[in-house]
């Protein structure tokens, strides 16, 4: 799918495509992997701990660029993004394009959990305070 393409699904789900960063996740090392917390199907859970321990410095939501996009979080370490979940699945991971949502800090993660009943914050969750992320939500 052509970044456009990715765009204009982002845009038809109720989503402002055209302000939305897409960057590149990459594979982690086998030593980073092997330090992360990765349940296989647990994205939201991994990223959430994984920041928590500091294998990942944001906690990042957003989508796969699939067709349809798939909602997804991932982890980000300095300017590069992760996604553990996702390569412990597959021995062949090379990466994929994710369109960012929202990015947080371990201390705002937490405190948008503490309001989300102890879970991390998830697509529901931002839909729901949607006057605080209308820059990506219609």
């Amino acid at each position: 799918m052509t970044e456009k393409e990715f765009r204009d699904q982002l845009t038809s789900m109720g989503f402002v495509g055209d302000k939305m960063r897409i960057v590149r996740v990459e594979a982690l090392s086998a030593e980073e992997l092997e330090a992360c917390t990765a349940k296989e199907g647990e994205c939201f859970y991994n990223s959430y701990m994984n920041v928590i321990y500091g294998q990942g410095e944001r906690y990042v939501l957003g989508f796969r660029g699939e067709m349809p996009p798939v909602d997804h979080a991932i982890i980000r370490k300095g300017e590069r993004y992760f996604d553990p979940t996702l390569q412990i699945e597959d021995d062949a991971f090379s990466g994929y394009d994710f369109a960012i949502l929202t990015e947080f800090t371990v201390f705002d993660m937490m405190k948008h959990a503490k309001s989300n009943k102890d879970f991390p914050p998830d697509l529901d969750y931002l839909k729901r305070k949607k006057k605080q992320f209308k820059n990506v939500i219609v």
